[in-house]
Order: C-alpha cells, then structure tokens, then sequence
C-alpha cells in the first residue's frame, strides 16, 4: 500500500522542479570532447551512437541533417544541437554535401582542434553527457533523436554569453582552474538548453521531456515529483491541473506519450532504484517511495524494472565522481 508522502520532502514545503530532478536521477555531467574548426567545402558524419552528445555552433554557420528529417537545415553560430544517440548526426558546408558525409576519422592539430576543410569559416564546440548506464533508458526515452535550440530564441538569449564563455576557456589553454571552469561551463549550458528547449519545442517532437515545460501539466508534474509517494488519483491530478479529468488524462498522454498513473510508477521506481544502489534495504527503498507493504512494493518494482529490488540492490553502487570523470575524459580522448 502507498501511505502519505508528507514525509517524502523537508518540512520547508519546496515545490519540485522535475527537470533538475530527473538530471539528478540519471547523474547528468557534461564534458567539452572537442573543438571543430572548418572551412571551404566540407562535409561528416558524427555517429554519436549510444551516447548522449551536444553541438554548439560558435562561428558562421553549416548545414546539419539527421535520418528521420525533411530535409537539411542551417546550424548558425549561437544554436545548439543535442543528440540522443540513436541516429548519427551529418554536419557540411551546403545542404547537397550532406549525401556524401563520411565518418572517416578526423585527426586533431598541435593545439588540439580537429579540423576540415580548408579555412576558419565555422567553428563549433563538441560536448558528450555522461549519464548512469543504468538510468539511461529513462532520459533516452524522453529525449527527441535531435533536439534544436536556435541561438536566435528569447528563451536561448543567455545561451550566448555562456557559450562565448566556454569557447574562451577552451581556448586560452592550460590556466589555473580551466578544468573546473570548463565543466562547469559545459554543466550550466547543456542544462540551459534543455530549459531552453522545453520553452520552443515543436508539438511533433518524440520524447516526453517536452511535457517538462507544458505550463498546463506543469503543476500535476511538480506535485507529483514533490509528493512522490503521496496516493495520486487522475482526479487529484486532474485539481492540481486546474484541468477536467478528462481534459487532463487526455492531454498527459499525448504529451507524454503515456498516462498520468504510468509516469507517475514509472518515475517511484527509478527513484527507489536509486535508493537500493545506494544501499537502503528492500523495505527503506519502498518507503521512500511510500509503500508500507515491501510484497506490494516489490512486486511493483519488478513489475516496472524487470527485476527483483534485492537483485537491484545486489548489483552494485552508484557511480563514483571518479567514474564519471574517467568516461568524460575518454570521451574526450576519442573525438566529437
């Protein structure tokens, strides 16, 4: 049974912010993997498979294309791309170059720039997001296979000042404190982004991330990441909306992509998921979510996860800074 969650957040009644919850969850870190400079005729292909990467264009401008689109589409100085990959992404300097994109690769000069072409009409910057293995599916699933910010958008306007930032760091080489400045850089925009993003996304975008900025289900989404383990109805949902229920069990699905009710256990259990791998027992994981009875919980949680929650716990802790700061940095060693 699920009991009352007002035990489930302090006592200071902090309303939940659902993006920074779910960057928490998957443990988002983001790591500059490389500089581009291109010119002249020019074009690649970016496989960035199985890995979540962003592009941030500092300079002039390309073309960029991804399988699943219209048709090419200009990538300008100030917009940024953010890849789920599951397709690979072709950056060239003119939409009919984009059919002949290799994925040869790309050597970097002295300075650590990787470059094409002949020239400097373009420049971009390269970031890879380093997410829990484990907890993957979870941001996948609600991310587009590309995500689109124009530089050009009121709700980007502080993308620039921050990307010309992190270009000045990488730049300037080797300078007391760089590392950190350049993390943290890279943090703060593949977070804006997404923010960013939720404010301009298209209706027909795939993924439910979007759902995170529809002003309508963004008080039911808050209350639910807030009260967690609370015993949510479609009907006290539906109030929080200041919706109808049906209005509101409607609108959630096609937003989302799935009911009220299924996002709602969908998202207990990765938070209970997290607290078994942090080692809390099969009875403390279930709480934090609000189940009193631990047979209720784990047959919901194995129900969901596909697994048993004393396996989960079994299988191993969260990922250390340490462990992150390896995968950066490998990433960073291979290329864009």
């Amino acid at each position: 049974m699920l009991e009352s969650a007002s035990h489930m957040r302090d006592s200071s009644n902090m309303v939940a912010d659902p993006l920074s919850d779910l960057l928490d969850l998957v443990r988002a870190r983001c790591g500059i993997s490389g500089r581009l400079i291109a010119g002249g005729e020019w074009t690649r292909c970016f496989e960035n498979l199985n890995a979540v990467k962003f592009c941030a264009a500092v300079k002039g401008e390309c073309w960029y294309f991804m399988e699943g689109m219209s048709g090419p589409a200009r990538f300008t100085a100030g917009d940024i791309v953010v890849m789920n990959g599951t397709r690979s992404l072709i950056l060239a300097s003119g939409p009919d170059l984009t059919a002949n994109a290799t994925s040869t690769a790309i050597a970097q000069d002295q300075n650590g720039v990787y470059r094409l072409g002949h020239g400097e009409d373009f420049a971009m910057l390269g970031g890879s997001v380093y997410l829990d293995e484990r907890q993957l599916p979870l941001l996948l699933s609600g991310l587009p296979s590309i995500l689109f910010v124009p530089g050009s958008a009121q709700a980007a306007e502080s993308l620039g000042w921050l990307l010309e930032q992190l270009a000045r760091e990488v730049e300037i080489g080797d300078q007391p404190g760089r590392t950190m400045i350049v993390a943290e850089l890279a943090q703060l925009l593949f977070v804006k982004t997404l923010r960013a993003y939720l404010a301009v996304a298209p209706p027909g975008d795939n993924g439910w991330l979007k759902g995170l900025g529809d002003k309508q289900l963004a008080p039911a989404l808050s209350s639910m990441h807030t009260h967690p383990g609370h015993s949510w109805s479609i009907e006290a949902l539906a109030q929080e909306a200041a919706m109808s229920r049906t209005a509101f069990a409607v609108r959630f699905r096609q937003v989302m992509g799935m009911p009220p009710l299924v996002y709602l256990t969908n998202w207990r259990m990765h938070l209970a998921e997290r607290a078994l791998r942090s080692g809390a027992s099969v009875a403390e994981a279930g709480a934090t979510i609000g189940y009193t009875s631990e047979s209720a919980f784990s047959h919901a949680f194995k129900r969901t996860m596909g697994m048993a929650p004393g396996q989960c716990r079994r299988e191993g802790e969260m990922p250390t800074a340490k462990q992150i700061a390896s995968y950066l940095e490998a990433a960073h060693a291979a290329s864009l």
